[in-house]
């Protein structure tokens, strides 16, 4: 039997999931035309600017990136393949464990990042602000 507070848990849990579509939808047709990037894509760029910084010669373990990300293993491969084949991001084996994968952040990459930013900000400020 439901009660008042689970009906209201239930539309709470609606309203955050309009919120998410309509937002992620927005965002993903914004920097798509301004900036030719997934909203997946941008988000991995992001990590990778967050971690690398200023400093463009950091390298970032895959495994780290898999705990930020909200995608699959293989949905996450296929992103960096993309970004990978557009200049965006180099990926490294480890010289120590052939397991390890590496990411960075190419000078290409920091500055699409850069630039899809605002756009980023200005999507989310729309709907969160």
């Amino acid at each position: 039997m439901y009660h008042d507070s689970d009906n209201d848990v239930c539309a709470k849990w609606s309203e955050t999931l309009r919120l998410y579509h309509g937002t992620s939808c927005e965002l993903e047709s914004a920097l798509q035309a301004r900036h030719e990037l997934g909203l997946s894509e941008f988000e991995l760029l992001q990590v990778l600017g967050g971690r690398c910084g200023l400093e463009q010669q950091e390298k970032v373990k895959m495994k780290d990136i898999e705990t930020e990300m909200y995608l699959s293993q293989s949905a996450l491969s296929r992103t960096v393949t993309r970004l990978e084949k557009a200049g965006l991001v180099e990926r490294a084996a480890c010289d120590f464990d052939r397991r390890a994968n590496f990411l960075k952040l190419t000078p290409a990459g920091r500055t699409r990042l850069d630039d899809a930013k605002p756009t980023h900000l200005e999507v989310l400020r729309k709907h969160l602000g």
